[in-house]
């Protein structure tokens, strides 16, 4: 069992619980209701639920590279590189908005690829 691959899962799963749960109060709904074409609305909605996938997906990948002891860590340099950019582009828009903490997604972003990296790193 990699631990490491382990926590980084438990963070992505923290990512897609987040987004899919406080993101949709938060963010979700007051962008939904301000959008009056269906269709943008729609394509909003699509793309919502794709990263929401996504997070979850990321984190069962994660899971399962952990329990096999982190073999196969190409994917987890894959998992890693996604999150490690996403946290990048959160906290330059964050910074852009006036500090670092404007928009904090960049912290669990960058503790998933940071957590998967370490994973990767000493798998065998």
């Amino acid at each position: 069992m990699n631990w490491w691959l382990a926590a980084g899962g438990l963070m992505a799963s923290i990512c897609g619980a987040g987004h899919a749960i406080a993101g949709r109060r938060m963010f979700y709904r007051p962008i939904r209701s301000a959008i009056a074409d269906e269709r943008h609305a729609g394509v909003l909605t699509g793309m919502w639920h794709l990263i929401t996938i996504h997070f979850v997906l990321s984190a069962l990948a994660l899971f399962v590279l952990a329990a096999r002891g982190g073999r196969g860590d190409a994917a987890a340099w894959l998992i890693a590189a996604q999150f490690a950019a996403y946290a990048a582009v959160y906290l330059v828009v964050s910074l852009r908005l006036g500090g670092a903490l404007k928009l904090f997604q960049w912290i669990p972003f960058g503790s998933t690829a940071i957590l998967t990296a370490v994973g990767a790193i000493i798998a065998p």
